[in-house]
């Protein structure tokens, strides 16, 4: 036997553990990637309401209800365009004024929500229109939608 024993290599167990924990997450993002895309029921999310509504008219009346968002962005998209640039300097001042800038976002958020809100009349104005026949048909339809739960590709129609 040698009196100069062999030195330990230390660097090895870091490499092992490294190693088993670089696999380990691996198979962690694989497993969470085939349950959130392949997974069951629980995986599943209904659509958002504002969308299941929408794709469940027949096309005619999708095509006129986008007609009229187009119409109703087209009239606040003046009014957008001076907002962003009262926030940019609202941003900009100093000292900081958070007052400010939260007047800007409440003023948005109630464009946004008459926004919705004319959209909503236009959509019970198109089911009220409908026979009976049409608007069982249209629940018929919405119970399809919703069963299938979101869009995953975007596709315009």
């Amino acid at each position: 036997m040698s009196d100069n024993p062999v030195p330990k290599r230390k660097w090895m167990p870091i490499l092992l553990v490294a190693s088993l924990a670089l696999n380990l997450l691996i198979v962690g993002v694989v497993l969470g990637a085939v349950l959130r895309f392949k997974g069951g029921d629980h995986a599943a999310a209904p659509p958002g309401f504002g969308p299941a509504l929408y794709y469940a008219l027949p096309k005619s009346d999708r095509k006129a209800l986008r007609g009229e968002l187009s119409n109703l962005r087209g009239k606040g998209s003046h009014r957008r365009k001076q907002d962003f640039s009262a926030l940019s300097q609202a941003l900009k001042v100093v000292p900081f004024n958070p007052a400010a800038v939260e007047a800007l976002l409440d003023q948005q958020s109630k464009a946004t929500a008459d926004l919705q809100a004319a959209l909503h009349r236009q959509w019970l104005a198109q089911i009220s229109a409908m026979s009976d026949e049409e608007r069982a048909v249209y629940a018929d339809r919405l119970e399809e939608v919703v069963k299938r739960g979101p869009r995953k590709h975007k596709k315009r129609d």
